[in-house]
């Protein structure tokens, strides 16, 4: 018996070196891509498949509504003397024969998309790339392969990524969470050990350490509410504002494992104050940590629900004061619960940080500080906006997530969703002092006489409106205003003074200069709206307690 077993052994022992050579290589994917002429906004791709089995395999490439088939383009198949035979996709695939030996090699170009989708989509110019693999992944029939991507890249060009190359400079590709690429000559930046947040800043932005210290505090408090407490590799791009990007405003762009900001063109360094950068960064990150925004109907308004959450951000990593996120906030709900029937406050004192307002666009009934405060006040689990996003929505579904879903998950909040009743009433709608006052807040709105033109300090027009209503003549930028109603303006002081005697809707006349020649003009005064939400300091000590909370700033923990 003990022969016997011995003899198996020797015999098995003998056929492993064929059964380990009979045994399938793994399908290897590997991707160059050539960024050598960024000027012509496209990439050369070319994609080399090794360990293919013998005979038909179906290749899919990127399908998505950008790529196929406008974005991808010139697909051909390369022999071994560097020959390109053309293919012709049909809905996007193409089958291959493979000799089982012999590598398959295939080419195609890419086309950089716009700045819009620089969160999903490959973007390219002269001057840099946004590359986001998954936009040249190839599907293999049957096949899961391991995929590595390597680039061509112009003079001066270098790649920053939270992938970490290997020896031969490759990089290797998680295909179900694929990391993006910025391929540029911005300075990078790696926040310690860890490996976690890489920086790409190009000139024209704050020093790369000021951004690291706000963007880490910004991930701390962000990652308070998220549903998986381990942080998530981040790479962060700032695109130089000097260089050709079609926007007017600085702009944040969050997806998962990517934050871009771009920058109006031309614009100087010193006006690119760290604070507007902070405020940018929380808006990335709240669309990026918060994905499930994306998929609430208009009616709920994701961008005010973004919004608010980015003003919240910047109160609790001090980017912002109490008294100013409070006035923004004032702004926020005039905006959601104004009406015209809300009769004016009277004066008062200390207004002079209040915020102005021009006539509100349409409202919606959905407002993130309601909720929020209903949430910190009175739910039992969630106790913030952010953490109930987080836990209680899904990142993606087919449908919209309507009035009627929000509602749903806000009964598990009995409490919470009590206090929140009067937002979906049917009845007329309450005053915006109503809806505040259990939370101990008050809303102060004043209507102050405007003109519709600014001064300088030596009561030149500096900016015209688009329209003036009630003038005799156009006003130009440059007149300079001698007298409002007779009343010569010498200091700045008699601005002030002329404005307290006028109310909104008189007729006044203006003695203007235009190039040394006198003019009268008469305008009628406009009206804004004079906004403040403050702390009701009567309130209950347990509302005092609760607001103190949630108007508190997080320690700031390295």
């Amino acid at each position: 018996m003990r022969r016997f077993a011995t003899l198996l052994i020797l015999v098995f022992a003998s056929l492993l070196p064929a059964l380990a050579k009979a045994r399938p290589e793994p399908v290897r994917l590997r991707y160059t891509v050539d960024a050598s002429q960024a000027a012509k906004r496209l990439l050369k791709i070319q994609a080399q498949i090794d360990g293919l089995p013998e005979g038909l395999t179906t290749i899919v490439f990127p399908d998505s509504k950008n790529s196929v088939p406008n974005r991808i383009s010139q697909a051909g198949w390369q022999s071994e003397d560097g020959d390109v035979s053309a293919l012709t996709l049909e809905d996007g695939q193409l089958v291959v024969e493979s000799s089982g030996t012999e590598p398959v090699k295939l080419v195609f170009q890419l086309r950089g998309e716009s700045f819009e989708h620089l969160d999903r989509a490959t973007y390219l110019d002269e001057y840099r790339c946004l590359f986001h693999p998954q936009d040249v992944l190839l599907q293999i029939e049957n096949q899961n392969p391991k995929v590595t991507v390597s680039f061509v890249l112009p003079d001066q060009w270098e790649v920053v990524s939270t992938a970490r190359p290997a020896k031969d400079g490759s990089f290797s590709i998680e295909t179900k969470r694929t990391a993006p690429f910025y391929l540029g000559r911005a300075g990078s930046t790696q926040d310690g050990s860890d490996g976690l947040l890489w920086m790409a800043v190009e000139p024209g932005w704050p020093p790369a350490p000021e951004l690291l210290a706000s963007l880490r505090q910004q991930i701390r408090h962000r990652q308070r509410f998220g549903r998986n407490p381990r942080p998530r590799p981040l790479l962060a791009v700032f695109l130089a504002p000097s260089r050709s990007v079609p926007n007017k405003d600085l702009l944040a762009f969050g997806a998962p494992q990517l934050l871009a900001l771009t920058a109006v063109p031309g614009l100087p360094e010193t006006s690119l104050a760290i604070r507007t950068v902070q405020q940018a960064m929380a808006r990335g990150l709240a669309r990026m940590y918060l994905p499930a925004i994306a998929n609430f109907s208009d009616a709920l308004g994701p961008d005010r629900l973004v919004d608010y959450l980015t003003l919240k951000a910047c109160l609790k990593t001090g980017v912002l004061g109490r008294a100013e996120f409070l006035d923004a906030l004032a702004l926020e709900v005039w905006n959601t619960f104004g009406e015209s029937a809300d009769a004016p406050a009277k004066p008062r004192p200390n207004a002079q940080t209040a915020r102005s307002v021009a006539p509100s666009p349409p409202r919606i009934r959905c407002n993130g500080l309601l909720l929020d405060l209903a949430l910190s006040f009175y739910g039992d689990t969630s106790r913030s906006l952010d953490a109930f996003l987080a836990s209680g929505f899904a990142s993606s579904t087919a449908e919209p997530v309507t009035e009627a879903d929000l509602r749903k998950r806000l009964r598990q909040e009995e409490q919470a969703a009590w206090a929140l009743t009067a937002i979906w009433q049917n009845e007329d709608p309450q005053r915006i002092g109503e809806l505040l006052r259990p939370f101990g807040l008050l809303f102060d709105r004043r209507e102050l006489p405007a003109f519709d033109f600014e001064l300088n300090e030596t009561f030149q027009i500096a900016q015209v409106g688009r329209h003036t209503l009630g003038t005799t003549a156009v006003l130009e930028t440059g007149d300079r205003i001698l007298a409002i109603n007779n009343h010569r303006l010498m200091l700045p002081d008699d601005l002030l003074k002329c404005r307290s005697r006028l109310t909104p809707g008189q007729e006044v006349q203006l003695d203007v200069e235009r190039r040394n020649l006198p003019l009268r003009v008469t305008q009628r005064v406009a009206k804004k709206d004079l906004l403040k939400l403050e702390i009701n300091k009567l309130a209950d000590a347990d509302k005092q307690q609760n607001l103190e909370q949630f108007l508190s700033v997080e320690s700031d923990e390295n």
